[in-house]
């Protein structure tokens, strides 16, 4: 029991027959840091943990519920983690147990009622339509945006106006990313939120000037796209034109191509991710709009709990698993021991999508038509392909956007900002809804009396 619970990553205290601490077995050519960490836990553990027998475990794993991994000697396997938590979480609070509100939080049952995304086999649905489908029916982002926001699809491509900027928020960003080399793109859009939000005064001061929701948020998303402008070849802040697209503004701002390919894989790839139900991040900024907080303050809580979370930095580490030229044997190799290490590959096997992301797969696609000839990307996809064929990892989002950002030419930090960039689309949604909703998000605690 004790070599599956340091394999497993368990940080539960191991102990020998006299209830002597041991030491966790480490694993040959891992760190024991990386082994305390694990994203998987072992047959024993598992059964132990959700108080099941065997045949039990089997089921779930049948029915696609709690995934597996075999290991290399064929006699067993591992099972990943956050499945085992999002089953147990079920079970308690369908049993009506006093911490069933805190296990549901954990992937579990729902806690609050949108009309805005519901996330089903075929990807994330907004309201009424598909956002794979909007994406490949080419909708403009600015259109789907306001379509969350507002509920009605507009027919005609909408065009948003360029508010000019505070003066000196470029100034105040180029500061910022003098204080560190590698500031981070999700930092520098975190200081561009605040200094709109100062720049714009009070409420009663924004009410004045006819500041909305919307239009507050068409601003937002336009100033983050021109803090992108920070990865470019220019490295600065960079407003769109007046009237430009968001996709297009990037592509000049990156120097891609500004045919309808091209364009149209920037667009659609802003869609895909401009909402996902209520992931971390999402979660801040309707907890800050329970608060009353204003839509600043509400976008900048979703956009620092997004760069602190595995979900906002899964691009990043992605990246760093596929680093250029993302040679398949080298890459497949570092899957491999992370595998070794019960750690889950970045950027694969979504929980909900037990078949597969299909955002993911759509980035894909997309990607090799705009860029399948260039080598980091032919590299890329042989690793991805080996990976599902033998182990049964399949893409999600993040990892498909570092393929179509490497398509395009961008660099590395893009797939992150182009996530966020898309995402607070939803952010805002969310924002109205709660704002509309009109109660606080106030969850109760549960006393450990167990702890003293």
């Amino acid at each position: 029991m004790a070599t599956e619970r340091s394999r497993s990553g368990s940080k539960s205290a191991q102990h020998d027959p006299a209830g002597r601490p041991t030491a966790a077995r480490a694993i040959p050519g891992v760190s024991e840091e990386i082994t305390a960490r694990g994203d998987y836990l072992s047959r024993d553990e598992v059964l132990e943990h959700l108080h099941i027998k065997p045949q039990t475990l089997y089921s779930y794993v049948s029915r696609g519920f709690i995934r597996s991994v075999p290991q290399p000697d064929g006699r067993s396997s591992f099972y990943l983690r956050e499945d085992v938590e999002k089953v147990r979480s079920r079970s308690v609070a369908r049993a009506g147990h006093g911490p069933a509100a805190a296990s549901a939080m954990r992937w579990g049952e729902p806690v609050i009622v949108t009309r805005l995304t519901e996330l089903t086999d075929a990807g994330p649905r907004y309201r009424s339509r598909l956002a794979v489908e909007l994406a490949r029916t080419r909708v403009p982002f600015e259109n789907v945006a306001e379509y969350l926001w507002t509920g009605e699809l507009a027919e005609d491509t909408l065009v948003w106006q360029q508010t000019p900027d505070p003066a000196g928020l470029g100034r105040l960003l180029a500061s910022a990313a003098k204080l560190h080399s590698h500031a981070h793109i999700l930092q520098l859009m975190s200081m561009t939120v605040h200094g709109l939000g100062i720049a714009e005064g009070n409420r009663r001061e924004r009410i004045r000037l006819g500041s909305t929701p919307t239009t507050a948020g068409r601003r937002l998303i336009r100033a983050f796209a021109a803090t992108l402008g920070f990865l470019s070849p220019k490295q600065a802040y960079s407003p769109l034109e007046d009237g430009e697209p968001v996709a297009a503004g990037l592509a000049r701002m990156f120097g891609i191509s500004n045919d309808a390919l091209h364009l149209n894989a920037l667009n659609a790839a802003l869609v895909a991710v401009a909402d996902h139900e209520l992931n971390p991040a999402t979660f801040a900024a309707r907890v800050a709009a329970s608060g009353s907080a204003d839509m600043h303050s509400c976008i900048g809580a979703a956009l620092d709990t997004h760069y602190g979370t595995l979900v906002g930095r899964t691009c990043d580490r992605a990246e760093e698993l596929f680093e250029p030229p993302a040679d398949p044997e080298i890459v497949f190799e570092r899957a491999m021991a992370m595998r070794a290490a019960s750690r889950s590959l970045p950027g694969f096997n979504h929980p909900h999508y037990l078949n597969g992301d299909p955002r993911g797969r759509l980035m894909m696609e997309l990607a090799m038509l705009v860029g399948g000839s260039r080598r980091v990307v032919g590299n890329m996809m042989m690793t991805l392909r080996r990976l599902e064929e033998e182990c049964e990892a399949r893409p999600t989002v993040e990892c498909a956007l570092v393929l179509l950002c490497r398509a395009l030419g961008m660099p590395d930090r893009s797939a992150a900002g182009l996530y966020a960039l898309g995402r607070t689309a939803g952010w805002v949604a969310h924002v109205i809804e709660q704002r509309l909703a009109g109660f606080m998000i106030r969850p109760r605690a549960q006393f450990d009396h167990a702890a003293d």
